[in-house]
């Protein structure tokens, strides 16, 4: 069947059964085509001893399973690309995640329609405990409004439709160095509308991202909000086509890493002084994402998903 004919859902998976199930479930309830084009779900095992193996053949038999023994978030992105050679369309989303009705409809008619190389749909985070007032301060969990057809500069993969017809052309690839570390799925998207794609934002195609009680805690958060700043530096440096631009990438994300550290510093010390958790959180995420972003410039990356390959799936 040629590949304009199919579009397959991949799901990146280590070592977390009761998420997978749980998403596994609900990807019965999508479409078995969508305006005429096969659907077919892909599960990409990053365990080299095949753990979702039993899941995946009892909850989701009809889906594809393969397993990725390399360890790494961009081993296992290249290897749903390379699995879906017989697809024009392949959509992301992790095993923690769970789509609402018509996320997939949603995605791919809204690429069709607007001519879109890549379209990102909605993210809502649900967290299994309520949220502190210095995490709700701090936007934990949360993310920009957008509109559809807003254009995107970049995107995350957990909620991603691609076609593969133009990553085909142009090659496109997830970079190996940001494996353990995040970030290559901003590189790859990056990539993706520097060679021309269209990259898009669909407010309709929703998913719901399951945070577990572990992560909703201020030691996550800022770590995780440290690490965001080094990758977008590394992201930056890496996609810039020459020395010179390499160069005016870490010249910028230092200043910028600056600034914020500075004002970041004094806004969490007014905060302290005044005793406002608001501006605390405030000047505490500020911070950090500063220390990250200078500390990208000097080439250092957080490798988030190295220390953490034992508890969870890799995930951007």
């Amino acid at each position: 069947m040629p590949p304009a004919d199919r579009v397959t859902v991949a799901v990146p998976t280590f070592r977390r059964p009761a998420e997978l199930r749980r998403l596994l479930v609900a990807l019965r309830g999508v479409p078995a085509e969508i305006d005429g084009m096969p659907v077919g779900v892909l599960i990409v095992d990053n365990d080299p001893e095949g753990s979702a193996a039993p899941v995946v053949a009892e909850v989701l038999p009809a889906a594809r399973y393969v397993s990725e023994p390399h360890p790494g978030l961009a081993a296992v992105r290249n290897r749903a690309l390379d699995e879906s050679a017989d697809s024009r369309w392949l959509a992301f989303i992790d095993d923690d995640e769970v789509p609402l009705d018509g996320w997939l409809p949603a995605l791919v008619r809204c690429a069709r329609s607007r001519g879109a190389a890549g379209v990102l749909g909605r993210v809502v985070s649900e967290t299994a405990i309520p949220m502190s007032a210095f995490l709700l301060a701090f936007g934990a969990f949360r993310r920009p409004p957008h509109r559809t057809g807003d254009p995107l500069s970049a995107a995350a993969t957990n909620n991603l439709l691609l076609d593969l017809d133009f990553v085909r052309a142009t090659q496109l690839r997830f970079d190996p160095r940001l494996g353990m570390s995040g970030g290559e799925d901003n590189l790859f998207t990056t990539r993706l509308r520097r060679a021309g794609g269209k990259l898009i934002w669909c407010d309709d195609a929703v998913i719901i991202e399951h945070v577990p009680a572990e992560r909703v805690t201020r030691r996550w958060i800022q770590q995780r909000t440290f690490r965001t700043g080094t990758v977008a530096t590394v992201v930056a440096v890496l996609a810039a086509d020459t020395r010179g631009g390499r160069l005016e990438a870490r010249i910028r994300f230092c200043a910028g890493g600056t600034v914020r550290l500075v004002v970041g510093l004094a806004q969490l010390s007014g905060g302290v002084i005044l005793r406002s958790v608001r501006w605390r959180a405030r000047g505490t995420r500020r911070l950090l994402r500063g220390a990250g972003m200078i500390a990208g410039t000097l080439g250092y990356v957080h490798q988030e998903y190295a220390r953490r390959r034992r508890s969870g799936a890799p995930r951007a």
